[in-house]
């Protein structure tokens, strides 16, 4: 689910930032609660709280740079130390804090009033290019599948639905392999088997005839498949 945050403590400017964004996103043809969800937060300590619980929370931060009685500045490099993931646009009356912004990598800066087409396309192209680029995303009949990249294992063809191996449970999805495979980036996806693709991301070690996970998963790698297999491997880990 794409997961934004907006951070500021003017309730009137949350109300009508959650609707621009809300009704971007509905224009994308997604429904909230179901492909993405907004959390409106009107202290630093709300927001910090939230990615103490869970630094991947949130996708996409819209931050005031006057948050409170906090410097937003600071906020948000205290959770980029904490390697909290998620992009971030700053919202603010003031200039003056554009240069200092740079150190905690900025989509961009926004000057209150703050104008909303402007805001609704960065939301689009954030969730279209550095979103959707970095998951896939599923449907099979009413059920929507989203699943981060670097949060999958391995992917295993098994009686007409596809499973996607997680670190902490497992996933299906009503389709084939064949159809999966070319939504799975080469960087760093690996066919290993007629059966599974490996996300060269999470192995640890590659041998004869296995692929072993940092989740503790141990995946088979057959004898057609092993030797580009071993070769992407080295490729990946060069890289």
């Amino acid at each position: 689910m794409y997961h934004i945050a907006i951070g500021d403590d003017d309730p009137l400017f949350l109300r009508e930032t959650e609707d621009l964004v809300s009704d971007c996103l509905k224009a994308e043809g997604l429904e909230r609660h179901v492909d993405f969800d907004i959390d409106c937060l009107s202290t630093s300590q709300s927001l910090l709280a939230a990615l103490e619980m869970d630094r991947n929370r949130y996708q996409l931060l819209l931050l005031d740079v006057e948050f409170g009685q906090d410097n937003g500045l600071d906020v948000a490099a205290a959770l980029r130390r904490r390697q909290a993931a998620f992009r971030l646009i700053y919202i603010t009356s003031h200039r003056d804090y554009v240069f200092d912004s740079f150190d905690t990598r900025p989509l961009h800066y926004l000057l209150k009033p703050v104008d909303g087409e402007k805001l609704a396309a960065l939301i689009r192209e954030d969730y279209r290019r550095r979103y959707l680029g970095a998951r896939l995303y599923l449907k099979s009949g009413g059920r929507h599948l989203s699943l981060s990249h670097r949060d999958i294992c391995a992917v295993e063809a098994a009686q007409h639905r596809v499973l996607f191996h997680l670190r902490d449970r497992t996933e299906e999805w009503n389709g084939s392999l064949r159809t999966l495979s070319p939504e799975l980036p080469g960087w760093c996806f690996c066919r290993c088997h007629n059966s599974y693709f490996v996300n060269l991301a999470h192995v640890t070690e590659l041998v004869r005839y296995e692929a072993r996970l940092d989740s503790g998963l141990t995946v088979p790698v057959s004898k057609r498949f092993y030797k580009p297999a071993i070769e992407q491997y080295i490729a990946f880990l060069k890289d």
